[in-house]
């Protein structure tokens, strides 16, 4: 196993602050969370005062991931060469100063400047993810890894449903606009917060030396890092056209209003706050590090599941079979972003996560619209099923297919 400690307080103290660690950092994805999803639970405040159409209102919700997807390799390897805990607080101004750019263009009705300034937070969003990724991963050593990253990241499916449930309400107080800057100065306050909480800990598995172009080279041709990329978007893509597509086709299929079909699907995302700590910990302890056993098994419960949906004869085991494949989807999606650290020198970890987060967001933003192509051209909402199944086979042939990061492997 690489570890290069960096110093630090003994170990029961280093271990309490561990555990703050991770906690800091989980709420920091919680505000960053319900910042992104903001948009997406006021639409029809902002189409009734900005004058849009929905599909405008809704592509608001994907500005700051379209940054992310375009900016996240070139900040990927940025970030590799600097003292990332020292970006966290720089990171959270640009996107607290991007929150209050929106608040601005909103007041305004400036529907131009709106789309700006989330595009810019999206910066700080970015870096935001993957140095908290970074932070919790060095944190804690390789046996404990999986289960840290894992309960970190599921602050963020907790944050989509804050802002689901907490915007409306600050909206009906402050005005929507103002929703805005209260999530950003959250983020900024929360990211003082694991600043000075990273650095009461050690350090493990990071590097003193920056990233060299061969490094970069290294991890671009290297096979099992790209395995993990087409794992990310496959697993990203299934989680995406459940979330994106059921309330429609609950709505369609059942006769249910569109409000209580998306109550039924807030289910899906919900769960990972409990299976996404659940897959890593599957991982450290259960499994001796493995990796690939829980990513086969994401794929091939959520794949039995999409087939039992599409069978499925009344509502009640309609949204028991989804929960459930929430649960088995999101059992990989903490444990993609410490597997791929695992294939890469501890120098150019940044720049792994960098990759399997722009392949998420890849998947996040194409699959939903292929799946909307393929109803439009085939007439009915069965191809969703499908589609769902011919990815979780791929997703688990492809994990068949690669090779182990974790168990022996780390250690080698």
């Amino acid at each position: 196993m690489d570890i290069w400690p960096t110093g630090g307080p003994d170990l029961a103290e280093g271990s309490t602050w561990r555990i703050v660690t991770v906690a800091v950092g989980w709420l920091l994805l919680l505000f960053v969370g319900a910042y992104l999803i903001t948009p997406a639970s006021i639409l029809t405040l902002m189409m009734a005062d900005l004058g849009i159409t929905e599909a405008t209102a809704a592509a608001l919700v994907s500005m700051p991931q379209v940054t992310a997807t375009v900016i996240g390799i070139p900040n990927g390897v940025y970030l590799d060469r600097v003292e990332t805990r020292a970006v966290v607080p720089a990171a959270a101004v640009i996107l607290l100063v991007g929150s209050i750019g929106d608040w601005f263009a909103a007041s305004g009705g400036n529907v131009s400047l709106l789309i700006g300034t989330r595009l810019f937070a999206g910066v700080g969003m970015f870096v935001l993810w993957v140095v908290s990724v970074n932070i919790a991963s060095s944190t804690f050593p390789a046996h404990r890894r999986a289960t840290a990253t894992s309960v970190l990241i599921s602050g963020y499916p907790a944050g989509y449903a804050l802002g689901q449930l907490g915007a409306p309400r600050l909206a009906a107080v402050i005005g929507w606009p103002g929703v805005f800057p209260v999530f950003g100065g959250a983020v900024l306050l929360t990211s003082i917060g694991l600043y000075v909480a990273g650095g009461q800990v050690s350090r493990y598995r990071t590097s003193t030396e920056p990233i060299s172009l061969l490094g970069f080279k290294r991890v671009v041709r290297n096979r099992n890092v790209w395995m993990v990329v087409v794992v990310t978007i496959l697993g990203y893509s299934l989680y995406m056209v459940f979330n994106s597509w059921m309330p429609t086709y609950i709505t369609r299929q059942f006769g249910v209003s569109l409000a209580d079909s998306g109550a039924f699907v807030a289910l899906f995302p919900a769960v990972g706050i409990l299976a996404r700590p659940t897959g890593g910990w599957l991982s450290d302890t259960v499994l001796a590090q493995r990796r690939r056993p829980v990513f086969a098994a994401s794929f091939v419960g959520t794949t039995v599941l999409a087939v039992a949906m599409f069978y499925s004869g009344t509502i009640a085991v309609l949204v028991a079979m989804l929960v459930l494949a929430g649960v088995f989807i999101q059992l990989q999606i903490g444990l993609l972003y410490q597997s791929i650290q695992e294939f890469v020198d501890a120098s150019a970890a940044g720049t792994a996560v960098a990759l399997a987060s722009v392949a998420g967001w890849l998947g996040s933003f194409v699959a939903p619209v292929v799946a909307g192509e393929l109803v439009a051209t085939a007439g009915t909402y069965a191809v969703l099923f499908a589609f769902a199944v011919g990815m979780g086979v791929t997703g688990a042939l492809t994990v068949w297919l690669m090779a182990e990061s974790g168990g022996r492997a780390t250690l080698a």
